[in-house]
């Protein structure tokens, strides 16, 4: 998004795993929309483990019925050590959910 007021493109997603690119990990968002009658569960993958040898926890959201709409912050914590600059999400179900990273600048 600039000061032009663009408007992000919002596409289906096509399978339940996905890449997105993090960018600073400050300014880059996972714009998720669902339309379905069901809520979807998405799920952010962390990569590596804590410094006590346990995976890192994957945060889960909530992509509520209908209307759903999610804006989750891309951290840099997500970064997919194996496909550098981006990270990997999940979604329990793609029937009805569209997906876009938007970039502030």
């Amino acid at each position: 998004m600039s000061d032009t007021g663009a408007l992000p493109v919002i596409s289906a997603l096509a399978a339940t795993s996905n890449t997105a690119e993090v960018g600073s990990g400050i300014n880059t968002f996972l714009v998720l929309r669902n339309t379905n009658a069901s809520s979807r569960t998405v799920t952010m993958v962390v990569p590596g483990n804590t410094s006590y040898g346990v995976a890192n926890p994957d945060p889960t959201y909530n992509l509520g019925a209908n209307t759903g709409e999610l804006w989750i912050p891309l951290r840099k914590a997500f970064l997919d050590p194996n496909d550098p600059g981006r990270c990997t999400f999940t979604v329990t179900d793609t029937a009805g959910v569209s997906a876009a990273v938007v970039r502030f600048v």
